[in-house]
C-alpha cells in the first residue's frame, strides 16, 4: 500500500505575510503627528490623545452655547415661554459640559487646559443665567450684562482656541 505523501510548509511562510499584513494595518491605522509620523500610543500619550479629542469636543459643545445665547439675546418674539424654555435648555446644556469636564481627570499635562475649559465653561453659564435674568426682567441694562458677558465668554473662548493643544479650526 502506497502511503499519501506529507506536505511540509515552512513556518516562515505563514508568518511572513501575517506579520507583513499585521505591520501594513498598523502603518494605515496609527494616528499621524503634525509631520505625518505614525505616534507611538504609550498609555501617556494615550491619555494625552484622549483628553485632547474630549477637549476639542468641549470646545465645539461651547460654540453651540454661544450661538444659543446669541439667538435668545437678538430674538425679538413675543413668546416669552419659549424663549425661557430656549434659555433654560441652553442653561442645562452649559451644566452638562461643565459636569462632564469635572468627571474626566485631564493628564498631568493638560491639567491646565481643563482649568481653561472651566473657566469659559462658567463664563458661558454665567452669560446664560443673565439672558435668564434679562428674560425674566427684561430692562436694557439687564439685556447689556448679559451681551457684555457673552462677548467676555467669546473672549475668553478664543485665547484658549488658541492653546497648542486643541485641533486648530478654520473659521
Amino acid at each position: 500500500m502506497n502511503k499519501p505523501e506529507e506536505i511540509t510548509i515552512s513556518i516562515w511562510v505563514l508568518i511572513l505575510p501575517a506579520l507583513a499584513i499585521l505591520l501594513g494595518i498598523g502603518w494605515f491605522a496609527s494616528p499621524r503627528d503634525e509631520n505625518n509620523r505614525p505616534l507611538l500610543l504609550l498609555p501617556d500619550v494615550k491619555a494625552v490623545e484622549e483628553y485632547r479629542r474630549l477637549a476639542n469636543h468641549w470646545r465645539d459643545e461651547l460654540r453651540l452655547v454661544d450661538g444659543e445665547i446669541a439667538l435668545i439675546l437678538a430674538s425679538n418674539t413675543s413668546d416669552l415661554f419659549s424663549r425661557s424654555r430656549q434659555a433654560q435648555n441652553t442653561l442645562e446644556h452649559n451644566l452638562r459640559i461643565i459636569q462632564e469636564i469635572d468627571r474626566h481627570d485631564p493628564p498631568a499635562t493638560l491639567v491646565g487646559l481643563q482649568e481653561e475649559l472651566k473657566l469659559v465653561s462658567q463664563s458661558y453659564l454665567e452669560a446664560s443665567r443673565l439672558a435668564l435674568r434679562w428674560l425674566s426682567l427684561p430692562d436694557p441694562a439687564n439685556h447689556d450684562q448679559a451681551q457684555n458677558k457673552l462677548v467676555e465668554s467669546r473672549n475668553m473662548l478664543s485665547d484658549m482656541e488658541a492653546s497648542q493643544w486643541l485641533e486648530k479650526r478654520s473659521p
